[in-house]
């Protein structure tokens, strides 16, 4: 998703005409050859919450900070002044204190998130947490270099984000008029240009939009550096281990138990920890998981990632609209890929339906990419992601794809679209009687055993489907378990069986002819 994926753009072009300014190629004696590094700041993995109540008197405190306390019937919220609040409800034996931390957008593209969250009593009167924070990492690496032929390159990297941040590669051009330096990519009217020059104390100052100022790079050392490699130092670490058993769901066993060669998948994690990311396509890859037969056999982990952190789902967050519905099918709820959502979306809204084929419009239909709406991938495209999240104007989602103008009858065009998936949400929010994001932790995060994990919002607070996520990797693996269980997780049936063959059944040919694109189009 466009605040996710953090495709990011950097800019300061230096205009060059033949007689204003001459430029060479820096040689590896004037450039500041090596790793440098910038990172925004990030917010603390945890904070303790605090919540007593002395007769009538309710307070609370987010770490050594009173904050103002709200309690209305046994709903008790929270607010701190950095925009992060909770808000729950205390149960009837007052044993605790069950809800949801909801943490505010960062300026790096990230969204407002909900983590659930429940106080336990400690004595009478006081409750306490230590509530799970999404941490929100974004480095920026800057990695100058002598490519063949002496030549000067350049990367610029963001690990976390699995990002090259404009470019594969740039070359790294002096200018002569001053002691600055130009990146460059590319040619002709694909060029790239990017300024750098230095800055006091033997840092480097990149020209860098995306944060609406430069930024300033140093030399990257220590555990800073080591976040640029797969893994710093790969002597001892290549030898597999059998991922430790924990309380989290998963029988864990050998690679050869479940049918693997423990030397292949050695090769692989060497692979993957000697990548180099100077590559013009990386591959930086996180965390890889395998799991056969409901057993966990091998897991690694790369760019100093590991088991307790949360990783962005990103896109692959869209299924989570159709696993929920398996799973409310398998409490009888009447919801299927037939149920129509529009007309109770507008009429909810005091509008009247525009377009008549919207009224045919299905679950089916918006899961699959096929609604008809004017929303694909594209940003000319009014219901594209990156237009929906620009516009100020309506902060409710769902009635945002569902005022959106038909351009074909449902089921005869294929078109990716992040608002199709996220309007999923408005039809398992009817059903189930509360939030998108409340759903699923009741429905799937809880019987899975899932540890600490963040659910993205959209801008009127409530869950968002068109992907963004924060989970640990061996809970993301579980929902792929689950469904080659037919639905099952250790011996509970979760999910619909008769949901789960019809949902992974092929449902579109993915073409020139149902993408209504031409085939040099649809080939590119």
């Amino acid at each position: 998703m466009r605040r996710l994926i953090m495709t990011l753009v950097l800019i300061g072009a230096i205009p060059i005409s033949g007689s204003a300014m001459t430029q060479t190629i820096a040689s590896a004696r004037e450039a500041p050859l090596g790793l440098w590094s910038w990172r925004a700041n990030n917010a603390a993995e945890s904070r303790l919450l605090m919540i007593e109540n002395d007769g009538d008197v309710w307070q609370a405190t987010i770490g050594s900070e009173s904050a103002p306390l709200n309690h209305d019937q046994g709903e008790i919220s929270v607010v701190h002044p950095d925009g992060s609040s909770f808000v729950g409800q205390l149960s009837a034996d007052r044993s605790e204190i069950r809800g949801y931390w909801y943490q505010p957008s960062a300026a790096v593209h990230y969204q407002s998130v909900a983590t659930p969250t429940i106080l336990t009593a400690e004595n009478s009167g006081q409750w306490r947490a230590q509530v799970s924070i999404q941490p929100r990492p974004f480095h920026v690496f800057l990695d100058i270099f002598e490519g063949e032929d002496a030549q000067i390159l350049a990367v610029i990297r963001n690990p976390a984000g699995n990002d090259t941040l404009g470019a594969s590669r740039f070359r790294l051009v002096a200018n002569e008029a001053d002691d600055n330096w130009t990146l460059v990519a590319g040619s002709g009217g694909r060029e790239r240009r990017h300024d750098l020059r230095p800055a006091d104390g033997g840092a480097l100052v990149l020209e860098y939009d995306h944060l609406a100022k430069p930024i300033t790079l140093r030399p990257a050392t220590g555990a800073i550096e080591a976040k640029y490699y797969s893994r710093r130092d790969t002597q001892g670490s290549i030898a597999l281990a059998s991922p430790p058993q924990q309380d989290d769901g998963w029988v864990v066993a050998t690679p050869e138990e479940a049918g693997f060669d423990s030397a292949a998948l050695e090769a692989l994690t060497r692979k993957l920890a000697t990548a180099d990311p100077r590559n013009r396509r990386p591959q930086m890859i996180h965390s890889l998981l395998v799991a056969r037969g409901g057993k966990l056999v091998f897991e690694e982990y790369f760019f100093g990632h590991d088991r307790n952190m949360r990783h962005d789902v990103r896109s692959a967050g869209k299924v989570f609209g159709s696993v929920m519905i398996g799973a409310l099918q398998q409490k009888g709820h009447a919801i299927d890929a037939a149920h129509r959502p529009i007309p109770d979306i507008l009429e909810n809204a005091g509008q009247a339906i525009d377009d008549k084929r919207k009224a045919d419009i299905t679950l089916g239909h918006l899961m699959t990419f096929t609604s008809g709406l004017d929303c694909d991938a594209n940003s000319d495209s009014i219901g594209s992601e990156s237009r929906m999240w620009e516009q100020q104007d309506e902060t409710d989602y769902w009635l945002y794809t569902a005022r959106l103008p038909m351009l074909h009858d449902p089921g005869n065009r294929y078109a990716y679209c992040s608002g199709s998936a996220n309007l999923v949400g408005a039809s398992l929010a009817a059903a189930g009687g509360t939030t998108v994001y409340d759903l699923f932790d009741r429905l799937i995060a809880k019987p899975l055993k899932f540890g600490p994990y963040h659910w993205a919002l959209a801008p009127n607070g409530e869950g968002y489907l068109g992907g963004g996520a924060y989970m640990r990797p061996r809970d993301i693996l579980k929902i792929g378990a689950m469904f080659a269980a037919n639905g099952a997780w250790n011996g509970n049936q979760v999910i619909d069986e008769a949901w789960v063959k019809e949902s992974t059944a092929p449902k579109v040919a993915i073409s020139a002819q149902t993408t209504g694109m031409s085939p040099e189009q649809f080939g590119n």
